[in-house]
């Protein structure tokens, strides 16, 4: 062998050796901004796929980063195993529950593995007995409660500022993997991030502010994303159930069903598209604007789970029903019954057109708020607002398969919804 080919051969393993180096200290991002969802009809990895990626992402953590988590509740152990596992190899794991039973499985675990000094790096603590964290006030005989579903993660596969905004409970029930139910991943929105974790740092404080969304931590916008905290109290001498002071109301009353060239319809006249996917939907007025919308000529589909024992889910759901004599036929309304052994736990909607005087544009807001007065009025929630193509078109997806899943319930414009 030549001079020349041993000094090729030794560079060409120089390279080799440093790119292997470079790949062990710098690895491939594995996680970006996305949307995730389960099956509750599927496989059983179809049914995990929200558990799963939580999963992986806890697993990602290096040492030294920190996870936090506020859950309203957990009865299955797989995610409390991996944060146990992470608090382990050194990563630093918060966590909020609402008002439960330390003594009780999972959490009796978290107590063992994290403790309850919140001076330290690691740490487990309840909301206070018969409230949120933040909420603290009775309506109608329900009081508040700390509702959230959301995951922090400071450094995860490679990524910083990660945000993972749930709908779903960890439990293997159908407000966890046994129904219909949502994820949004957030990464590298350092202000969104921010917020969440002053949030979590206003939770931890567990001092009562029922205007929460004006006088505590006001919504955030930060590029194409805006989150928004809750409770939201109604406006100084009304009832809880007023219209204004509710923050998806002051959405739908900025959408215009005409004006867009892309998006909308696509039978060449573009309204605007909204759709509604909630596990509780009793705000009253909120379906009544959404009639109002569609029988103006936006394009509205509702998927719900529907209480029949619950008044006010009731005259919302007549509300969405009231017979229409327009052309555009009225909400399209799908619905699962309370007692259907699975229903949709989700809690999204969708603009899919003119918001704010702009067109064609495409908007997805999602997170642990329902369309209730308990999610708007009392409770500790997030809702979580995404301007992003690509995470909406995964939502409007999934929304269409929950629509047309087989054993969903339809009513036509002028019916009457009705559960065994």
């Amino acid at each position: 062998m030549s001079l020349r080919s041993v000094v090729s051969s030794l560079a060409a393993s120089v390279c080799l050796l440093a790119a292997g180096l470079s790949a062990v200290a710098e690895p491939a991002l594995a996680v970006s901004t996305t949307a995730v969802f389960n099956n509750p009809v599927g496989t059983a990895a179809e049914k995990a796929a929200i558990q799963t990626r939580i999963v992986e992402l806890i697993d990602g953590a290096p040492a030294g980063s920190r996870i936090r988590m506020a859950m309203f509740y957990a009865s299955d152990a797989t995610v409390p195993n991996a944060l146990i596992a992470a608090k382990n190899r050194g990563v630093n794991v918060q966590v909020i529950f609402n008002d439960h039973d330390p003594a009780t499985a999972p959490y009796a675990s978290l107590v063992a593995a994290l403790g309850t000094d919140l001076s330290t790096s690691s740490w487990i603590m309840f909301c206070p007995a018969g409230r949120g964290c933040v909420g603290d006030r009775v309506l109608s005989g329900v009081g508040s409660i700390n509702h959230n579903k959301f995951f922090l993660f400071s450094s995860t596969q490679g990524a910083a500022d990660v945000v993972v905004q749930s709908t779903a409970n960890l439990h293997t029930g159908r407000d966890g993997f046994g129904g219909w139910n949502a994820a949004l991943v957030l990464v590298g929105n350092t202000d969104i991030y921010n917020a969440y974790s002053g949030y979590f740092d206003d939770l931890k404080a567990r001092v009562v502010d029922n205007n929460y969304y004006d006088t505590g931590r006001p919504a955030v916008t930060s590029g194409n994303a805006k989150i928004h905290f809750y409770p939201r109290q109604e406006s100084n001498g009304q009832p809880y159930n007023d219209p204004r002071e509710d923050t998806i109301m002051t959405a739908l009353n900025n959408v215009a069903c005409f004006g867009n060239s892309v998006v909308g319809t696509q039978d060449g006249t573009h309204r605007t598209i909204i759709r509604v996917n909630q596990a509780i939907f009793s705000r009253t007025y909120i379906a009544s604007k959404l009639w109002e919308l569609d029988n103006a000529g936006c394009d509205v589909e509702v998927v719900q789970r529907y209480d029949p024992g619950s008044g006010s889910e009731v005259t919302a759901m007549k509300n969405l029903l009231a017979a229409t004599s327009s052309g555009y036929g009225g909400p399209v309304i799908k619905y699962y019954c309370i007692g259907d052994s699975v229903w949709t736990h989700s809690k999204y909607l969708q603009v899919e057109g003119n918001y704010y005087g702009g067109a064609d544009r495409t908007i997805t807001w999602v997170g642990s708020h329902n369309f209730s007065y308990n999610s708007l009025r009392q409770s500790d929630e997030t809702l979580l607002q995404l301007e992003d193509a690509t995470v909406f078109s995964a939502f409007r997806t999934n929304f269409r398969t929950v629509r047309d899943a087989p054993g969903i319930r339809s009513v036509a414009n002028g019916g009457t919804a009705t559960c065994p």
